[in-house]
């Protein structure tokens, strides 16, 4: 700040909002002064001093009204005050209402996201068939799996009585074509011969005669 800047600033300080009343001050006390010390007759000096009376009232009012602009600044500074801690309150409550609603929307938002995964976990399950429904379809075809293989093993016991009855028929075949094809003479020798068709019997389909 410049020289001359301070000086514009004290004078506007000391001049109040630049009416000249430090110099009003000034030329009164002046005045005052002048009249204390002088000599001149008593209704000049009257007439002074009624002058001075009026200066000093000027100059009174001028106090009160300055003085009434300081209590109302004073007021003004007063309610500004009040008006910004209620500011500062409201703020306040706007920001624990905030962190409430945020925490509010968090909660829905886990809610919603819940609801969510049960709706998805819901169509899932409807999807597939209930627990029950299910072991009793296992319980079902496990019983049909065990009256398959009771009817395979005996189908096999079947098939393998079958195999042995056709082995002993071919076995009987095949001794009857060799008895036939032998020389009568050996028949008598060959009625004497015991076959064992008990027993398990190699028989070669290819050479036998089928006409």
């Amino acid at each position: 700040m410049t020289s001359e800047e301070e000086i514009i600033r004290r004078r506007l300080l000391i001049d109040g909002d630049g009416t000249g009343d430090s110099r009003v001050m000034t030329m009164f006390m002046k005045q005052f002064v002048k009249w204390c010390d002088s000599d001149e007759p008593l209704q000049e000096s009257q007439n002074q001093c009624d002058r001075l009376q009026a200066h000093l009232a000027s100059i009174n009012n001028s106090a009160m009204k300055w003085k009434a602009i300081v209590e109302m600044n004073q007021l003004e500074v007063e309610q500004y005050d009040q008006l910004r801690k209620e500011t500062c309150g409201a703020v306040e409550n706007a920001k624990v209402s905030i962190d409430s609603a945020k925490q509010e929307l968090e909660e829905a938002k886990r809610v919603r996201l819940n609801r969510m995964e049960y709706d998805a976990l819901a169509r899932l399950i409807k999807e597939h068939p209930p627990r029950s429904d299910t072991a009793n379809k296992l319980a079902h075809l496990t019983q049909e799996l065990h009256s398959l293989k009771n009817k395979r093993d005996q189908l096999e016991e079947k098939l393998s009585l079958r195999r042995k009855q056709l082995h002993v028929l071919v076995t009987a075949l095949h001794q009857l074509q060799y008895t036939l094809s032998r020389d009568p003479q050996d028949v008598s020798t060959s009625s004497e011969e015991v076959i064992d068709l008990t027993g398990p019997q190699i028989i070669d389909l290819a050479v036998m005669d089928t006409t």
